[in-house]
């Protein structure tokens, strides 16, 4: 129901709380249960941190780009790339920390320019710079995706970076190997000599937001974990603080540093915009639905079902989030529909341990969400450089294929190391 929804344009936060209500009632639900589970979940501390972390992700983003910071900063790095086509692969990376809908096309315009030589045909420009974009998706703390998967398989975010890590290397050299093959520039390597001042200021100025948010988050999440065990608190406000408060202590003093800079405050001005109430709408919807299923039973009674039937959960594991990312072509669309069956139905068995089950469903939904013609970073991409969504598809999906076979190996490993 959900994915017939949202293919029809319903908004994806509607379309799964209708989801979500039309299975408990299925399951028997009464509606004063149904009520008091969705208001429970609504106004509970997590959903209400969960916002606002991702409302001042929202804002930060959108104060950096105003400030032209992240601009600065890719082109500092583009300019002591050592290649043309190293220069394509980073550009649009660097600029992909910034978490913008449809953000594609704030680096389509750098790549073009860095094909004056006409090494690359439109199809190939498009491809590598929507896929390089996205090549940081699964590990990096300012993306939806990644804050959603905090809150519902409630891990620390150094453990799902941990987790994650492995991806985006992979993923780098594979785009080299297939969307910028050396072929293609003559071996040429093509030096570029800008001032070192200017090289060195312009790095630190671009990256300054950057690093205070982050490198704040990391030192207070370092000191959260000596500090909290001495507190009197309880286990769960001690797990919401170090989920949800060293982050938003990190992101507001980015904020505060881009504020001081040359263009104010101002920067800020309108990024609480109606892109971000639908963002919003999206996790409140999602937390619904898996608050319903999770009340409804419904991922362990799957389980169970696949079970008796022979069909493996570890395959559901994989093919439900690859279909949720096909039909919803974003990040938090398989987190937010897969994941809470998939936590479910792997908690029912006792062999597969979480951090393998967030990596292989992680890496499928991300996979689908890769070659979704839904995706809007795809589709903006391929109209700035006048190409076709299939032939963008085609490009993309021989890295995204190779991708899929190594985290089913490193899934596996994992599951050898941490068997339980």
């Amino acid at each position: 129901m959900v994915v017939f929804l949202t293919s029809r344009k319903i908004h994806l936060g509607i379309a799964a709380i209708l989801g979500g209500l039309a299975i408990a009632v299925w399951r028997g639900l009464s509606l004063a249960k149904i009520a008091a589970i969705i208001l429970g979940d609504v106004f509970s501390a997590d959903t209400i941190l969960l916002v606002c972390l991702m409302s001042l992700i929202m804002v930060f983003s959108s104060g950096m780009k105003k400030a032209g910071a992240m601009d600065r900063f890719a082109r500092s790095i583009i300019a002591v790339a050592p290649s043309r086509r190293l220069a394509i692969a980073l550009a649009p990376m660097l600029i992909g920390t910034l978490p913008v809908p449809g953000g594609a096309i704030l680096s389509a315009p750098l790549v073009e320019s860095m094909d004056t030589e006409g090494h690359m045909s439109p199809e190939g420009l498009s491809a590598a710079n929507f896929y390089f974009r996205h090549i940081l998706e699964l590990l990096w703390p300012l993306f939806p995706a990644f804050v959603m998967t905090l809150s519902l398989a409630k891990i620390s975010a150094i453990k799902l970076f941990s987790i994650h890590f492995y991806s985006a290397p992979v993923l780098f050299t594979l785009g080299l190997i297939f969307l910028l093959p050396k072929k293609n520039w003559g071996g040429k390597i093509e030096k570029k000599r800008p001032e070192p001042g200017e090289k060195r200021e312009s790095f630190l100025k671009g990256i300054a937001p950057l690093a205070i948010a982050l490198g704040s988050y990391g030192i207070l999440t370092a000191f959260w974990g000596i500090l909290s065990p001495s507190l009197l608190l309880s286990s769960a406000a001690k797990a919401l603080i170090g989920r949800y408060g060293t982050i938003l202590i990190g992101l507001s003093a980015g904020c505060v540093y881009v504020g001081l800079g040359k263009s104010g405050f101002s920067v800020f001005k309108g990024s609480l915009n109606g892109s971000t109430l639908r963002l919003i709408l999206v996790l409140i919807g999602i937390r619904i639905f898996s608050a319903l299923l999770g009340a409804a039973g419904v991922a362990q009674d799957a389980a169970t079902e696949m079970q008796r039937s022979g069909f493996p959960p570890i395959v559901a594991t994989a093919l439900i989030p690859l279909a949720a990312g096909l039909v919803t072509g974003v990040g938090y669309g398989y987190v937010g529909l897969a994941f809470p069956i998939v936590f479910g139905m792997m908690d029912a068995q006792s062999t597969f341990p979480k951090e393998a089950t967030i990596a292989l469903a992680a890496a499928f939904g991300y996979a689908g969400m890769m070659v979704s013609p839904l995706h809007v970073c795809m589709v903006v991409s391929a109209e700035h450089f006048k190409a076709s969504l299939p032939s963008t598809i085609r490009r993309v999906a021989p890295a995204i294929g190779i991708f899929l076979v190594i985290a089913m190996m490193y899934t596996l490993g994992i599951t050898a190391v941490l068997g339980r």
